[in-house]
């Protein structure tokens, strides 16, 4: 096997190089894991702009990926090369108390692949210990494996919305969580979904996926005090407070977006009409393993959220675009490996 391999190394603001990078080391309880698809999280983006200071370079970014396993460690028994795998990207303690309530995204001495200076999904290989890979199911492809991580950050806020049937329920925000809180929203059978965003192309795709009602926020009336739960995907001071409104007295807003990290908020309407506002914070290792068994059933629903399917060669060109904020991107997905070829657009 040859020592090095091909990334996208961040370099610095601004600065991803498709270069060489030396193949990483296998200890005794990882697997190398060849990545098939690597999706590119908004905050990758922001990452890469340099506005959160959670990249560090020079390191290999990505958080969302899935592979097949190319070779395991010396103790590793339960996996086989040729197995292609989701990977869960937290290494968590096992032992503190945030760990043993499984709620792995608190433990303060986790590390996540792809952020600060953890080397993640974006490159051809990556070593993983063997415990955070998860097996695809039939029917399950990598490109939709890699989206299990944003998924699960959808299932996540939607399990803490504790929607019904018959739950009013808005969505701020027609990007990739939005829409993916909205397919779990109607597999678990609610009703009435609205989606709300800016981007006529997202509200179109989300009436496709299953939206009662879309609403272009800056055009026409959008209601007040109308719903039960609303979920907020942006994170940005005009959604929150949208959020805020759109909800009944005494109504749940769930808050997935981190957009902005101080938000100022219209403190007196929360407090006189009894808003309940929560955060969500991405997801445990149960809710990724029960996201992974769903994969071959939303198969046609995550087709239409991928926009942009492209070689790992040109991750920096995508960059690029989502960063200047171009239309009709949604979910992009880089495919791993060295191979050239046009860009592809999924039709939806």
């Amino acid at each position: 096997m040859p020592h090095h391999m091909k990334a996208l190394v961040f370099r610095g603001d601004n600065d991803l190089r498709y270069e060489d990078w030396p193949i990483p080391r296998v200890g005794p309880d990882d697997a190398l894991v060849r990545v098939g698809a690597a999706g590119i999280c908004g905050s990758d983006v922001h990452g890469y702009q340099g506005r959160t200071g959670r990249r560090t370079a020079p390191m290999i970014m990505g958080h969302e990926f899935a592979g097949t396993v190319e070779r395991v460690g010396s103790r590793v028994s339960a996996l086989r090369p040729g197995r292609r795998v989701a990977v869960f990207p937290y290494a968590s303690c096992g032992t503190c108390p945030s760990c043993r309530e499984e709620a792995t995204a608190a433990c303060p001495v986790k590390r996540m692949f792809g952020v600060f200076d953890v080397n993640g999904g974006m490159a051809e290989y990556v070593a993983v210990p063997a415990r955070q890979l998860i097996p695809l199911p039939r029917g399950a492809d990598v490109v939709h494996a890699a989206l299990a991580e944003p998924l699960s950050v959808a299932l996540h806020g939607v399990e803490k919305a504790d929607v019904k049937p018959d739950t009013r329920l808005a969505i701020v925000g027609a990007g990739a969580i939005g829409l993916m809180a909205l397919v779990l929203a109607r597999r678990c059978n609610v009703k009435s979904v609205t989606l709300l965003d800016l981007a006529p192309d997202r509200l179109r795709l989300a009436k496709h996926m299953g939206a009662e009602r879309v609403i272009r926020c800056d055009r026409g009336a959008v209601p007040s005090g109308r719903f039960d739960v609303v979920v907020e995907a942006v994170g940005v001071a005009a959604t929150l407070n949208q959020a805020v409104r759109l909800a009944v007295r005494g109504g749940k807003v769930i808050v997935l977006g981190m957009s902005e990290r101080e938000i100022p908020v219209d403190v007196f309407d929360v407090v006189s009409r009894e808003i309940r506002l929560e955060g969500s914070f991405n997801y445990t290792f149960k809710e990724f393993k029960r996201i992974v068994g769903m994969l071959p059933s939303l198969r046609a629903q995550l087709d239409r959220v991928v926009s942009h399917l492209v070689p790992l060669a040109d991750g920096g060109d995508m960059f690029r675009r989502l960063a200047r904020g171009e239309a009709g991107m949604c979910k992009v997905i880089l495919r791993g490996g060295p191979g050239s070829g046009k860009e592809q657009s999924v039709e939806r």
